[in-house]
């Protein structure tokens, strides 16, 4: 399995072939795939923004990661993606990596805590957690 940065093309390519993902992926940014035999086993998209309370600061938050098929899951491959984000965000000096997760999602929880991401869960005025933002400081 090969990580590397995806192109412009490889952008358009998962978005022709996944649809759904224009939900989650937008304009620029940084897009890490997955490939193996030339094929797009999964990717990751993320981008370059302003921390809200410390304007001089910028951070890479990763709006998607996704492994396209069941069998190609819980292989290491998110954490292979996750570390070509934070390889990026190291090479444009930001200050840390970020990403919001499900509450539900229990593979995604896995994937930031055994990527040593600190884990911020959102609590609602109800007492329900939706779910948590994990951070990278770099």
């Amino acid at each position: 399995m090969d990580i590397i940065f995806g192109t412009e093309i490889d952008k358009n390519e998962i978005l022709e072939k996944y649809p759904y993902t224009r939900q989650v992926i937008g304009d620029g940014g940084v897009l890490v795939l997955a490939k193996e035999n030339c094929q797009i086993r999964g990717f990751l998209w993320a981008y370059k923004q302003d921390i809200p309370v410390m304007q001089s600061e910028k951070e890479m938050f990763i709006n998607v990661i996704e492994v396209f098929d069941a069998q190609h899951r819980c292989k290491g491959i998110g954490s292979l993606m996750v570390k070509k984000c934070i390889e990026k965000a190291l090479q444009d000096t930001c200050y840390q990596v970020r990403a919001y997760c499900d509450i539900r999602n229990t593979s995604s929880n896995m994937l930031w805590y055994k990527n040593k991401f600190a884990i911020s869960p959102v609590k609602m005025e109800n007492d329900n957690i939706p779910g948590s933002y994990v951070t990278y400081k770099l």
